[in-house]
């Protein structure tokens, strides 16, 4: 292993040097064979033509040994890519529309390979997964495929004044401040009813969920950590239940820890409770919220 490895870093680096070290030996057997030709009563020029119809040719023999070298594959990739950038270079509008082109393509697989893995590969593992729907209000055909919000007070009205859904929970994702010992870090929190773990059917791997009466503003300086956060940021401790955090500038209390596997909203690191002033809970004009039943 470590000779084929000198040998492939030789090849690759020393090409030069390799090839006309080839040459030579190639050109020495040709001389040998014509030699021996030559013994046998036979011109230096026939003999010579014959020495090389017997080995082949020395520019084939050179192609097949070249062929089966090591690091013959990185010198023909870096062969086409040179080639490949001075194309693109001379038609910069067609490379352009290409790349634009392609990452379209590979974005659009990926959005779909996402949806794929997470819906039927590696679905979520929550209770009665088949009976949770998303809520939102149809905005019409000029809303955005994503724009899937709801008014609190609809949301609401949808729980209490219908018997469609034994449960709904309502969240808002965001982006937060953290103050780390050292700097402040963008972090991802999900502001979510006290019932939203219960619907899911997931509760955390250490401490616990949100009370209902943290629901409520002035109690709701309380978090739970997604187990990554709780790694990074809380060193893994099992003793991090009670441990403070700051959002914002505020400061929280994490208790509890969910389990490694759950990850709902996608990238959350931190879930508080979502608790609306009056006057929120009564708007029907601001889609402000998401749910799910």
């Amino acid at each position: 292993m470590p000779g084929r490895i000198a040998s492939f870093f030789r090849n690759l680096l020393l090409k030069r040097t390799v090839d006309q070290a080839l040459e030579d030996e190639l050109q020495s057997a040709v001389e040998l064979l014509t030699h021996e030709k030559m013994k046998q009563g036979l011109s230096h020029a026939e003999a010579r033509r014959r020495a090389l119809i017997e080995l082949g040719g020395v520019e084939q023999v050179k192609e097949k040994v070249r062929a089966i070298r090591l690091g013959r594959f990185l010198e023909t990739l870096a062969q086409d890519v040179r080639f490949g950038s001075r194309t693109m270079a001379k038609s910069p509008g067609f490379t352009t529309v290409a790349v634009l082109t392609l990452a379209l393509g590979i974005g659009a697989n990926t959005a779909i390979f996402s949806m794929v893995n997470a819906l039927l590969l590696h679905p979520y593992n929550f209770r009665d997964l088949d009976r949770i729907v998303l809520v939102w209000q149809d905005q019409g055909s000029e809303a955005a495929f994503d724009d899937r919000n709801i008014a609190p007070a609809d949301a609401a009205d949808f729980f209490l004044r219908t018997n469609i859904f034994s449960s709904l929970a309502t969240y808002r994702c965001r982006t937060d401040s953290l103050d780390s010992n050292t700097e402040v870090l963008p972090t991802d929190a999900c502001e979510v009813s006290a019932n939203f773990f219960g619907l899911l059917g997931i509760s955390p791997a250490l401490g616990r969920s949100f009370a209902e009466s943290e629901q409520q503003l002035g109690r709701d300086a309380v978090a739970v950590a997604s187990y990554s956060f709780w790694e990074r940021q809380l060193g893994g401790d099992p003793s991090a239940i009670g441990k403070a955090v700051r959002l914002n500038g505020r400061t929280y209390t994490v208790i509890g820890i969910m389990p490694r596997e759950f990850n709902f909203p996608v990238s959350i690191q931190l879930w508080i409770p979502l608790a609306l002033p009056p006057e929120q809970q009564a708007d029907r004009s601001q889609r402000s919220i998401q749910a799910i039943g």
